[in-house]
């Protein structure tokens, strides 16, 4: 089974540190966001990863190195100086013979979560199964909807897009454009009805700024100490 880490954005609400060092090398209680996600893949049965990586990208790949003598296969790719996006990003691993599987994984390096990454199986014509959780207060307003287990925009209870989502290779194929953002992709084929979800309330925290990764500091902290 495959996974995606999407470590290229530029981390700009977490400068200065992201000045010196890519978002996902952040450490939290001596542990990388990076390192963290790639061990709960790990732990899910997850071995062949990519990690795509933009500015200071070096040392992601460098980083990486670290895993040559594992048992799992980790590619890098680096996007130059100017990430292609989340969409972007897949897009651009397919086109390289990256993917090799029909269904794949994405989550971003920039969250910590204790979510189980175990193969779901899609019904034909479904193209994507995005996870959500409970509106964070950075996101009161949430991104999507559910209806049964369909993703939905409308004006019903919205949850939070996680960050973690899995994908039919074909929702990129038969994609009608190439897409920056995985919001503009999902959107497409939300109105198509061919997106289905989940809402996990599991640990999940999104360290985007400042506030957010002393946050996440100190629930480790706490954990540590139980």
């Amino acid at each position: 089974m495959h996974s995606i880490i999407l470590a290229a954005g530029k981390g700009e609400r977490l400068r200065p540190l992201t000045d010196l060092v890519p978002k996902p090398l952040i450490a939290i209680s001596g542990i990388t966001l990076l390192e963290r996600n790639i061990n709960r893949l790990y732990e899910s049965g997850v071995r062949n990863i990519i990690v795509n990586g933009s500015k200071m990208g070096e040392q992601i790949e460098s980083f990486l190195e670290k895993y040559e003598q594992s048992d799992m296969n980790i590619e890098f790719i680096n996007e130059g100086e100017e990430p292609l996006g989340t969409a972007g990003a897949i897009f651009n691993m397919i086109d390289s013979g990256l993917i090799t599987d029909e269904h794949f994984w994405v989550i971003n390096a920039d969250i910590m979560t204790n979510f189980s990454f175990k193969r779901i199986f899609l019904n034909p014509g479904i193209m994507g199964h995005v996870v959500m959780v409970p509106n964070p207060d950075h996101n009161p307003n949430g991104d999507f909807c559910l209806d049964g287990d369909r993703v939905t925009i409308s004006n019903n209870q919205r949850y939070t897009f996680s960050g973690i989502s899995f994908f039919s290779v074909n929702c990129f194929r038969q994609s009608s454009q190439r897409y920056f953002s995985l919001a503009e992709l999902l959107n497409d084929y939300i109105d198509k009805k061919m997106i289905t979800g989940e809402l996990f309330q599991g640990d999940w925290l999104d360290v985007g700024t400042s506030d957010r990764l002393a946050e996440a500091e100190e629930i480790c902290t706490r954990k540590s100490n139980e």
